[in-house]
């Protein structure tokens, strides 16, 4: 082996074993470290609540380590792989698929629904964001929300205003608002920051399923995943719906209004600068006479496989940060929803939601959240759904051969 090699070696088993810190707390209490990657409000808000649950029993110290942004999944997964890791992260419970997979991720269901740490857990969440955290291979709880975000539709009001439009409800309506605009005005009416969630959304509303964990299959290979890619490539392909930005990022292309409207995150409207028009929010559309359905985005702690007394311990600090009044805390440090029903029930929760437009639009959405399975080979399942999504709009494939092809490759991948 080179030396150059060698060195190298060391000095990364220097940094996990640097990170890891100290293996017990003292006094006899149980450690609990987490690792992130939260700045400014967010980071002063997760201290503020590891301090109080320190003050508030004294079995337990939660110590909060801030890490490099660069290359932070990858350092967690090599520390955990040599048992030098932290007790949580915060994250996708997408994230957690590969840790399960190889016994690395805590079994949650053990403390929470079997012992009784966190009271009323399933009943306090909309079904969809619960059957998330236990939509694993072996069927337990891995991952929990700790607060959801997800895609709203950004629209140029001024432009809907003197065209005579409204806010699209459904996904006929935006097309159609789509082609008044382009006929009008030259300019695309829609677009989508993320083609594979704009794919998930028309095939799950069309009645389709999407992954069947027991058989390790895709569910999508029918007519509705046919019509979805149809629907959005002949838009493209007509020019009343735009595929991709002329810079980075839709966001900038409304602003600088050379489209109608777009489909992102709500946490992107602090980026939307409007020249020279105003601008509204909606919910995310639904099909028509459909299923409804959408795709919240929750993220929150993700607890690795240690001791007992550890993953125990990590599992006492979830409770207390997700009580109703931390968890109101750390949804306004996020700008995000709390999935919640505890959290939800508290006015000043209602008062901050009330007060921005882009929570709200996601809020009345919550109730249709649903559950996709996060096991291995489902990140092939989603670049997949991208990938035919664009060679459709691009006139490469036809949506019957796109997807045969795509189906393939994502049962490939799932049964690895």
């Amino acid at each position: 082996m080179k030396i150059r090699s060698i060195i190298a070696i060391a000095l990364s088993l220097c940094l996990l074993l640097g990170m890891a810190g100290a293996a017990s707390a003292e006094g006899g209490k149980t450690q609990v470290t987490i690792w992130h990657t939260f700045t400014n409000d967010q980071d002063a808000m997760l201290n503020e609540i590891a301090d109080a649950f320190n003050a508030s029993q004294g079995a337990i110290e939660v110590v909060v380590q801030s890490q490099p942004y660069q290359d932070f999944e990858k350092n967690v997964y090599n520390a955990v792989a040599n048992g030098v890791g932290p007790d949580i992260i915060f994250n996708y419970a997408s994230t957690a698929a590969d840790y399960v997979r190889e016994g690395k991720a805590a079994d949650l269901t053990k403390y929470i629904e079997e012992e009784g740490i966190i009271p009323g857990f399933k009943d306090s969440l909309p079904e969809g964001i619960y059957d998330e955290a236990n939509g694993f291979v072996d069927g337990r709880m891995h991952a929990v929300a700790g607060v959801t975000t997800g895609p709203i539709l950004f629209y140029n009001k001024t432009l809907y205003d003197e065209l005579g439009l409204s806010a699209p409800a459904t996904w006929a309506e935006l097309a159609e608002n789509s082609k008044v605009i382009y006929e009008a005005k030259g300019i695309p009416g829609y677009a989508v920051d993320s083609l594979t969630d704009q794919m998930q959304m028309l095939i799950l509303q069309g009645g389709s399923g999407y992954i069947d964990v027991e058989s390790k299959t895709v569910l999508f290979d029918n007519e509705a995943s046919v019509a979805a890619l149809n629907w959005l490539g002949d838009g493209v392909k007509e020019g009343y719906f735009a595929l991709t930005p002329s810079t980075d990022y839709w966001s900038n292309d409304f602003s600088a209004g050379i489209v109608g409207a777009y489909i992102g995150s709500c946490a992107g409207i602090p980026y939307i600068v409007p020249d020279g028009f105003e601008f509204d929010v909606a919910p995310a559309p639904q099909t028509e006479g459909g299923t409804p359905w959408y795709p919240s985005w929750n993220r929150g702690p993700i607890v690795f496989a240690s001791t007992e007394d550890r993953e125990r311990a990590a599992v006492e600090f979830i409770g207390f940060f997700l009580s109703p009044e931390n968890n109101l805390k750390w949804a306004k440090a996020m700008i995000a929803l709390s999935p919640y029903a505890g959290t939800i029930a508290l006015d000043e929760y209602q008062e901050f939601v009330a007060a921005n437009p882009a929570l709200d639009a996601v809020a009345q959405s919550l109730p249709f959240a649903g559950c996709l399975p996060s096991i291995s080979g489902a990140y092939t399942v989603r670049t997949e759904l991208m990938r035919i999504a664009r060679l459709v709009a691009g006139d490469q494939m036809t949506a019957e051969d796109a997807l045969a092809e795509a189906v393939a490759i994502c049962n490939a991948a799932l049964q690895e």
